[in-house]
């Protein structure tokens, strides 16, 4: 079965599955367009917003799409489309996230996507990655549901943004409530404000 597949079966079978906001840097004092890619059941949308930026959400899967519309009715727009094409013309956000997406990418699609942040950011705008790191037990393996994760540490992130100015690439671990410590990868990268090499500060 196809990834897009078990994600719309999951979003039908789930509905809203994670709740409450989504802790995400703001680097842009919640000024500019913001996109966020993978956007689920919009729990980072709704942090978007609420720090007042204009906010599109994209996800390949339409139930996922759908719910996002019938939840925010009309304060945010929504696309179905894939990450590795997005259907957006060049220099249109200033922000981009991807919050626990890229961890569905193998690594020969990773560039793709990191390419085409790269083309729908304008000059000086950031993109932040979080995604759960090789440590968690289901790196590399396909969860019971069928759905597949890719784990990175965060230089294993960085070399996809090499064309970035690395702003921070850290590895955050977290005590859950049930007593495991989950680890993730958090990055934020900028896109330079000239043609050029990026620099790292």
């Amino acid at each position: 079965m196809e990834q897009r597949d078990l994600w719309d079966g999951f979003y039908r079978a789930n509905g809203r599955a994670w709740r409450g906001n989504s802790r995400i840097p703001d680097p842009l004092s919640g000024r500019g367009d913001a996109l966020d890619l993978g956007c689920g059941n919009g729990k980072t949308v709704s942090t978007l917003i609420d720090l007042g930026y204009s906010v599109v959400g994209t996800d390949f899967s339409p139930e996922a799409v759908e719910l996002c519309r019938e939840r925010f009715e009309g304060t945010a727009r929504f696309e179905v489309c894939d990450i590795a094409d997005l259907p957006f013309p060049d220099g249109s956000f200033d922000y981009v996230t991807a919050v626990h997406v890229l961890e569905h990418i193998e690594d020969s699609g990773m560039q793709t996507v990191a390419d085409g942040i790269m083309r729908v950011l304008r000059p000086g705008g950031y993109v932040f990655v979080r995604s759960f790191t090789p440590t968690d037990m289901r790196s590399g393996t396909r969860s019971g549901d069928g759905i597949r994760y890719v784990h990175r540490n965060p230089d294993g992130i960085a070399r996809f943004f090499a064309s970035f100015e690395t702003e921070f690439a850290r590895r955050v671990d977290e005590r859950t409530r049930f007593g495991t410590t989950r680890s993730r990868a958090e990055c934020l990268f900028r896109k330079p404000l000239e043609d050029g090499a990026a620099h790292n500060p």
